[in-house]
């Protein structure tokens, strides 16, 4: 406690009220001096005398709220102006509160006790503040790092890929089944660098859709046929289903990126002898487009944590494989930014769907046909099309 008050008689009162209280008590005659003892240790609260020679209460008030050292100190003006003018002049000065002259000491102890009780608020909401910013500047340098760092990868995982290139076209058999395995790799893992790039872009507004009619159909043709070898190695089948030309309003090169990341989680997830079908329709919604596995499937109260940054491992602790990465994360802020949703459904086959909803295009009208799988036998194709829902 700080009493500040140029009669030594009205100093003398306030001190005894407050060490019968059990209260630390300092005591100043004059601003000057009361400023120093305060920027030295500063006080809870400071009972502040209005009408003093030199710096008058109200500038002592409001000099301690402009220091960022005793701003949190309260302020109680002790005087005997008791008119409404004279209190709302402290209160705007920074005031926290306000006792006339003479004080009733039952009055004054409660007020003390109120003060204090904000005191030790404010101080803790402040040591909050602070514990946030500063475990906010180590995320981001850790985020800079993370960035920093997948930069850096992308050169040397470039030189590698060139090199196997070269051994794939020089190499014989045996050598180029190596090289094959060797590159798979390596463009997965320069996929997860790419994910993790365009997430951070995503998250921040700095990746832009570039928005025009695409058939979506036409970009499950393409990746199912790329995404075949893929599976081939890991026993997995690879089937497109044919619904039509399907029109959305979308980025073709970022729909095509969910796409391969979609067929790529699938693909990782499936038993072996099992198939993965992709597929896009028209609906009344818009253009869906989904890829269904028969895996394991997704349990219900997981299939929103699945797109969470960074959710492997709570989805660990609850039995869900959690080899997922980036990537569904990199889906969901993609399909969002085109204003779309995705969503997880159980598969036709027990596994998972994974169904994204995009904007229909406006581009003229898109015809349908019936569904056929992409180099099957018809009579097959309508046995195992998806359900429209």
């Amino acid at each position: 406690m700080l009493v500040v008050d140029d009669d030594a008689r009205n100093r003398k009162l306030l001190v005894g009220y407050l060490e019968a209280e059990g209260h630390e008590v300092r005591e100043a005659a004059d601003g000057a001096s009361s400023l120093r003892l305060a920027s030295e240790s500063p006080p809870d609260v400071v009972l502040l005398d209005v009408m003093m020679p030199g710096m008058t209460g109200y500038e002592v008030c409001a000099a301690l709220k402009a220091d960022p050292e005793t701003r949190l100190c309260q302020v109680m003006l002790v005087t005997a102006l008791d008119s409404t003018p004279d209190k709302v002049e402290g209160l705007d000065i920074g005031a926290d509160d306000y006792v006339t002259k003479p004080v009733r000491r039952e009055e004054f102890l409660a007020k003390v006790r109120a003060l204090l009780r904000v005191r030790r608020v404010l101080v803790d909401l402040e040591l909050a503040r602070a514990t946030l910013a500063r475990r906010n500047e180590e995320l981001e340098l850790k985020r800079t790092l993370a960035q920093t760092l997948v930069h850096d990868l992308k050169s040397p995982l470039a030189a590698i890929l060139g090199n196997l290139d070269l051994l794939e076209m020089r190499g014989g058999d045996r050598i180029g089944s190596i090289v094959e395995r060797s590159k798979r790799g390596a463009l997965r893992m320069q996929q997860m660098i790419l994910d993790l790039l365009d997430v951070e872009r995503l998250e921040q507004g700095r990746l832009e859709p570039n928005i025009a009619a695409h058939d979506v159909g036409r970009l499950v043709r393409d990746g199912v046929e790329e995404a075949r070898a893929t599976g081939t190695a890991h026993g997995v089948r690879i089937e497109a289903v044919d619904h039509g030309e399907a029109l959305a309003a979308c980025d073709a090169s970022l729909i095509r990126r969910v796409l391969d990341n979609l067929l790529a989680n699938a693909i990782v997830h499936s038993p072996r002898e099992t198939t993965v079908r992709a597929g896009a329709r028209l609906r009344d919604e818009g253009v869906e487009l989904y890829v269904d596995d028969e895996g394991t499937g997704i349990p219900p109260e997981h299939r929103e944590r699945v797109f969470e940054k960074y959710a492997q491992l709570h989805l660990r602790t609850s039995g869900v494989s959690t080899n997922r990465g980036l990537g569904l994360t990199f889906c969901r802020l993609v399909v969002e930014a085109h204003g779309g949703t995705i969503w997880i459904e159980a598969a036709p086959g027990g596994g998972a769907s994974f169904r994204t909803l995009l904007p229909a295009s406006d581009a003229g009208e898109p015809r349908r046909e019936p569904a056929c799988v992409v180099g099957r036998d018809s009579s097959d194709a309508f046995r195992d099309m998806p359900p429209t829902s």
